[in-house]
């Protein structure tokens, strides 16, 4: 590895660490606004081994707050615009694109091999709550985005346990559906606190109905929320640094 590419994080976190992240393995769940700029963080944080997820193409409707989705990227398929992407940021990473959607019936694909880390990025309650319970069954430490669409204010975005959240209606449907499946404390959850004020539009009030982000949920049609390009891409920005954080953290307690 070129160690030009990394120095600023070396000069900072030291060789060791840069080691470490070279040889961590990542799978990132939701190529949308928060899983681009968290796949952004780990791919110039130099981790080593990267498998993208996604079912979706790039729409119309992205180019708001999606990192991937530019003007010449549209129509292609998410996970091999972000596996470009990454390749272009560190040629030496190993990145494995799934064009699946997740569900009971491709978590084996998804979380196995064994992994490092889970950063969960989907929008969707369904397959989220298949994903989270999928990875704390299978003991894979796993970093979750709650709602980042509908807010307004940076400020209010924090971290802490998913059965910790507070003021998050995603993340208070999520925690209260995995009690019910006995899933237990240890996700940690990147969430706001911030109140939610907003009016629904149902998607077939829609302009650009024929758009994925909009009818895709397992055949549901689903509601189409407002969201801010400052705030998703802060939400997936920090979820990346935590997942630099929890691997180095995990590597030292592994040599305690």
């Amino acid at each position: 590895m070129d160690s030009r590419r990394f120095l600023r994080i070396s000069r900072l976190l030291g060789e060791d660490a840069v080691r470490t992240l070279s040889e961590s393995n990542v799978t990132i769940v939701g190529m949308g606004a928060v899983g681009s700029y968290a796949l952004e963080v780990l791919a110039r944080s130099g981790v080593g081994h990267l498998r993208v997820v996604d079912f979706d193409t790039v729409g119309i409707t992205n180019i708001n707050r999606q990192l991937l989705a530019t003007e010449s990227s549209l129509g292609q398929k998410k996970v091999l615009v972000a596996r470009e992407r990454i390749l272009d940021i560190n040629p030496e990473a190993a990145v494995e694109a799934l064009d699946l959607f997740a569900h009971e019936d491709t978590l084996d694909a998804i979380l196995a091999p064994p992994i490092d880390l889970l950063v969960d990025a989907i929008d969707s309650v369904t397959p989220k709550l298949a994903l989270l319970e999928g990875a704390w069954k299978r003991n894979i430490p796993t970093i979750s985005s709650m709602g980042a669409a509908l807010r307004t204010d940076p400020s209010l975005i924090t971290t802490g346990d998913l059965m910790d959240t507070r003021g998050c209606p995603l993340a208070k449907q999520i925690r209260t559906k995995l009690k019910r499946r006995e899933v237990g404390r240890g996700i940690l959850a990147i969430y706001s606190t911030e109140p939610v004020r907003f009016e629904y539009r149902e998607a077939e009030e829609e302009a650009h109905r024929e758009h994925n982000e909009q009818i895709l949920d397992r055949g549901r049609v689903r509601k189409v929320l407002g969201s801010l390009p400052g705030i998703t891409g802060m939400f997936g920005l920090r979820v990346g640094h935590e997942a630099i954080g929890k691997l180095l953290e995990m590597k030292q307690n592994n040599k305690s």
